[in-house]
């Protein structure tokens, strides 16, 4: 009998979302949103004080009204959500005038629930599908189902291959919007 993070890795190797060699080698790591993220984290490392939030925000192309922020704390978390905004000129204003923090403050909090995005990364390192020990998991919330990467699928009542088929939604999503969040913090 297979174990657990073998069948998940097994999944998502098929599904196409991690290498052979990953798969294998690292069946609880998340594919490429762990290089995303830090990369994300190092581009955002100039732009406070050492241990202090940073923040991004993007417009989403694929809707004039959605956008994407973000908040690293280095090391410990990273925070994105992404929604559409009532008021996306706003949000424009804010993103085009580099106010990330205005941006994702606003996007927290007066964002439109449907269709809201919203990713913690605990330790900035990108999603796994089960944390490693003595580590917390992360957490993915779209579509409106919040899905809790703790390898304990059984414990919250769902079955394995709906926890596997959340876990690659969040990552390909994740991966599509660090993506965004990078390019724009490659603007100068």
């Amino acid at each position: 009998m297979m174990q657990w993070g073998t069948r998940v890795a097994a999944a998502l190797l098929v599904a196409g979302l991690v290498p052979a060699a990953s798969a294998v080698a690292q069946p609880a790591a998340g594919g490429g949103t762990a290089a995303l993220a830090k990369q994300l984290s190092t581009a955002l490392a100039a732009q406070a004080a050492a241990g202090a939030p940073r923040f991004i925000a993007a417009e989403d192309p694929k809707d004039p009204a959605r956008f994407v922020a973000a908040m690293v704390l280095p090391d410990l978390q990273l925070m994105l959500v992404s929604a559409a905004y009532k008021a996306p000129v706003l949000l424009r204003e804010r993103v085009l005038t580099k106010k990330y923090q205005e941006a994702y403050q606003d996007l927290q909090a007066a964002s439109v629930p449907e269709g809201k995005v919203v990713i913690e990364d605990l330790l900035a390192n990108g999603l796994a599908v089960k944390p490693a020990k003595n580590q917390g998991p992360d957490v993915a919330t779209l579509g409106g189902r919040t899905v809790t990467f703790d390898g304990l699928w059984r414990k919250a009542k769902i079955p394995e291959a709906d926890y596997t088929a959340a876990f690659a939604a969040a990552e390909q999503e994740y991966t599509r919007l660090l993506g965004l969040l990078l390019a724009q913090a490659a603007v100068k």
